[in-house]
């Protein structure tokens, strides 16, 4: 009979991440296809439906606790997931808790906006396109805010036009298909975005890259990364886009 590893799944790593949907679904999917042998998924879904004001201010509420226990639970990093939510109260509040939060617990605390923050950085985002899963009305306040993160331009935009409960059944073409149409219709962009880490998203990000010469920077692409080299965790990732593999 096998001996079972001595070793916790996490043995290398143990990341929380608080995710906004009430029903999450894609981001542990993909996380475990990204993430290296020993390190493991701590999550704590918020309660987000259809992103109401009162939503965001109750996740907001349960972020701070669920980093609290997630702390208490022992893990290395706390991700504190959404945009809208790291937002919420002005964008400089998100850098803010973070330091406050790092302090109070004494683990490594993140947020979805500064890990792609990093990420664009990283790889030098000037003039991107941008493709996300939401309806054409969210498609201004997400543009407006990635220019914001990354201090770049968006030439480019298309939605799939899902509400926020279904992202999780967008097929997985979805991304691929919008990419292509946003760089063959905006050949000067350097790269592409993909907003929310809630629907399939990784699987294009080197397709994108090989057949255009771009950036392809996913939201969830940019969380797991950021989590990994900030845990001291140096793989270089092959699959997902030159983020992880290169950087």
């Amino acid at each position: 009979m096998k001996e079972l590893d001595a070793r916790a799944y996490g043995y290398r790593a143990r990341i929380g991440y608080t995710s906004p949907p009430l029903t999450t679904e894609v981001f542990p999917y993909e996380f475990y296809r990204i993430a290296p042998m020993g390190v493991s998924l701590v999550v704590t879904s918020l309660a987000i439906i259809t992103r109401t004001k009162e939503e965001l201010d109750d996740s907001y509420q349960i972020s701070l606790r669920a980093a609290r226990e997630m702390q208490a639970a022992g893990v290395n990093l706390v991700c504190l997931g959404g945009v809208p939510i790291n937002q919420h109260r002005g964008y400089d509040n998100a850098d803010n808790l973070c330091g406050a939060l790092e302090t109070e617990l004494g683990v490594k605390v993140s947020t979805s906006a500064s890990a792609q923050t990093a990420a664009g950085k990283k790889v030098g985002v000037k003039k991107a396109v941008l493709a996300h899963p939401y309806a054409d009305s969210d498609t201004a306040r997400i543009a407006g805010s990635y220019e914001h993160m990354l201090g770049c331009e968006v030439i480019g935009r298309m939605c799939w036009g899902s509400p926020f409960n279904r992202i999780g059944a967008i097929p997985q073409h979805a991304a691929l298909e919008m990419g292509r149409k946003l760089l063959k219709a905006h050949p000067q962009a350097d790269t592409i975005l993909f907003p929310s880490p809630h629907w399939p998203t990784a699987f294009a990000l080197d397709i994108l890259e090989a057949e255009f010469g771009v950036n392809a920077l996913g939201a969830h692409q940019a969380i797991v990364w950021d989590a990994l080299r900030r845990c001291g965790i140096d793989d270089r990732i092959a699959g997902f886009g030159r983020l992880l593999l290169e950087f």
